[in-house]
């Protein structure tokens, strides 16, 4: 008999359906030979320090944080794991009984294909001792029937995965080494919860320092030299620029290219293949799903590919390439003859092609694509997403070209070369799939040696603070955190920067990203509003806190402990040379005992946070009268507490009421007075805001 351990209930079925096992037992399903369960996740989890010192302690109890119990490391780095939840405790009973049955010889670990999956699976075996058995790793890039038919026959021996265990287990012991001692540390002398992280302080402090260079920067005016405007065909501008003092030189500089003339010096057109883009990365299908569409986080994005992964419609979410692997040939084939049997057409299998497959950019898990399973029935969300990998797919194995007529017109005034840029579409190719980044634009027809009308005038310009993060721009950080700003955008990376991105020198992996952005916004350090994200007094006190103290977790130091996980991941680093590197860090913070005092203390831990301001991200506080913003009349939103509508209803906006409004845009109240008819009724409150006030109004919809 086989035994698979899942790494979820519903892995566990899917995996069960795939090997012809229906008979359903408590906790596990079995057939054909085999017995499929599962996990929820983190059965066993690391001891709280309370655990190590008092053994009478139970968790959850209330205990008070002190100075008095830090730092705490445990003897010897022997991390102890407990189980909490009841529903955990009986299901780990299941498993011990099922690992232990005299019919079972082999043991299949079926945890997600990373090192979190391993780590779950692992422990069921090590906290029980399990010895005597086969352990096989069942590594499920896809979720097919076939894949996890194929994953069964090919898997290899678990220890061939150690390196993903001890990589994991060191992941969660430094973790837990900060949060056990900098966040209580932190949390103690700041006097109020404050989580130190070693992935979510340096998002935090990202996010925050550019809100701060933002709010101080002081914009600077000069004189641009222009001839035409944005209308025009030829809107030619100078490089040179001018202080304003220095008005009468930009005079003098465009009566001398006014009275030169501009005429044609060089016309150049050439047909241009445009390529596509590459396959999806986890991250880059997060910056582009949520550029699109404002409502949705990272977090929903990886939650709705996880859900499509495990219905077996696209291939494991969590990966950083862009990249296929050059064994994959065969698989692109099914692909592509699944998506000619639902009606699309002109795709083609390209081999050899290092634009696409590249085993040097393949480490664990290759680009995000569909899998040879037409998709059923799903949600509005798994649509978008799903058609968004459909799409690039189709993009990336299109046959026909992305062809171009590209124009480059020079025209020379005086001293000066100005280039105009057009292109002019010749064949569609993939962009009957994916829209192109460039847009057609039509140049007028002109020759060589045409001389050109221009009135160059000085025009008054300012600089422009620098942009806040988007999902885009923090994810294209966070992926590739040794680029310099300018580069972010950048979508192809040199082959030094794959390997930094391969050995997860980022911050956070692929698979804690999305979770650690989402954890940074339910702590109110920072806000994601409409694809932006803003800084959070909490966030701010979090900054000035880790700079008061000496806690220094840098987007540097962040990346280098990525990078030493992942040696320990390969074998080349031991998992207690970073356990030490994490003490000698927190022993250093903690043995200079500073005092702090911060100017965000006072209004983070006597105010409560009511919600996000809906116009500037900003918290809303109550006031006496209102819920307003904190940035006061700079934004100006408020909720009125009372309104002549409010009034003729018997009815006020309580606190609570208002945090409902603020999360959900609007609150259900039941026992509204009609003046009218002398009746009761219940409808939802909903505001409108005109950008100058805020009113509110009634809807009796359920939308």
């Amino acid at each position: 008999m086989k035994l698979i351990i899942a790494e979820k209930p519903s892995l566990g079925r899917t995996i069960a359906d795939a090997l012809n096992a229906y008979e359903k037992k408590d906790g596990y399903i079995e057939g054909s030979g085999y017995i499929v369960s599962w996990c929820f996740g983190h059965l066993w989890g690391l001891k709280d320090l309370e655990m190590y010192l008092n053994p009478e302690y139970k968790h959850g109890e209330k205990v008070k944080w002190s100075l008095d119990t830090l730092p705490f490391y445990p003897s010897n780095w022997r991390f102890e794991y407990f189980i909490s939840d009841p529903g955990n405790r009986k299901q780990d009973k299941i498993l011990y009984q099922l690992m232990t049955r005299s019919d079972v010889d082999t043991i299949y670990s079926a945890g997600d294909a990373d090192r979190e999956g391993e780590v779950i699976i692992r422990n069921e075996l090590v906290q029980h001792h399990i010895s005597g058995k086969k352990i096989l790793r069942l590594w499920l890039p896809a979720l097919t029937p076939d894949a996890i038919r194929e994953a069964v026959r090919t898997a290899r021996p678990d220890s061939e995965y150690d390196g993903y265990d001890k990589a994991g287990r060191t992941r969660a012991y430094v973790d837990w080494l900060f949060g056990i001692n900098l966040t209580r540390y932190a949390t103690l002398k700041a006097g109020t919860k404050l989580n130190i992280g070693r992935c979510m302080c340096p998002i935090i402090t990202k996010i925050v320092q550019r809100d701060n260079e933002i709010k101080h920067f002081v914009p600077q005016k000069y004189l641009a030299i222009e001839s035409g405007d944005s209308d025009s065909p030829f809107l030619l501008k100078c490089k040179q620029k001018y202080e304003l003092s220095e008005a009468d030189m930009a005079w003098a500089t465009c009566k001398k290219y006014n009275a030169a003339g501009a005429v044609v010096s060089d016309i150049t057109t050439k047909v241009s293949k445009i390529k596509s883009q590459r396959l999806f990365s986890q991250s880059d299908l997060q910056s582009f799903i949520c550029k699109k569409n404002k409502r949705l986080s990272p977090q929903d994005v990886l939650d709705t590919v996880q859900a499509l992964y495990e219905k077996g419609y696209v291939t494991y979410p969590r990966t950083s390439s862009n990249f296929l692997a050059e064994t994959e040939s065969e698989k692109v084939d099914a692909i592509i003859q699944m998506l000619s049997g639902i009606g699309v057409s002109g795709l083609v299998n390209k081999p050899g092609n290092k634009n696409i497959y590249d085993n040097s950019k393949v480490e664990s898990h290759s680009a995000l694509t569909p899998t040879e399973k037409a998709p059923g029935a799903l949600s509005e969300t798994e649509s978008e997403v799903y058609e968004a990998i459909k799409n690039r797919f189709c993009s990336v194995f299109c046959e026909a070209d992305y062809l171009v007529n590209k124009t480059t017109i020079e025209v020379t005034c005086a001293d000066e070369v100005f280039s105009i840029k057009g292109n002019l579409m010749i064949q569609p190719g993939w962009t009957i799939f994916e829209d192109p980044s460039q847009k057609d634009k039509a140049l007028p027809a002109i020759s060589k040696g045409d001389h050109i009308a221009v009135d160059f005038k000085p025009v008054e310009k300012e600089t422009t603070p620098p942009k806040r993060y988007t999902v885009e721009s923090l994810n294209a950080w966070m992926k590739a955190p040794m680029r310099g700003e300018n580069d972010l955008n950048k979508k192809v990376y040199s082959d030094d920067e794959w390997k930094d991105i391969l050995a997860d020198a980022t911050i956070c992996t692929e698979a804690t990203r999305a979770a650690t952005l989402d954890k940074c916004i339910k702590e109110k350090y920072i806000n994601l509003k409409d694809g932006t994200y803003y800084g959070l007094e909490k966030g701010q006190l979090l900054v000035d806190v880790m700079n008061q103290l000496g806690i220094d977790l840098s987007p540097a130091k962040t990346v280098e402990l990525q990078r030493q996980i992942h040696d320990v991941q390969i074998g080349v680093m031991q998992p207690k040379q970073i356990l030490e590197a994490t003490k000698a860090i927190i022993d250093a913070v903690i043995g200079k005992n500073t005092e702090i005092n911060s100017k965000y203390m006072a209004t983070v831990t006597e105010k409560e946070n009511l919600g996000i301001c809906p116009r500037c991200g900003s918290p809303i506080y109550e006031g006496k009268l209102n819920y307003y913003c904190s940035k006061g009349k700079e934004c100006g939103f408020a909720l009125w507490k009372s309104t002549k509508l409010l009034e003729s209803m018997k009815v006020s906006v309580t606190p609570a009421r208002a945090k409902k409004i603020l999360a959900d845009r609007r609150v259900f109240i039941k026992g509204l007075y009609s003046q009218k008819k002398d009746a009761k009724f219940d409808a939802f409150l909903i505001y409108e805001d005109t950008g100058k006030f805020v009113n509110y109004k009634l809807d009796f919809g359920k939308g």
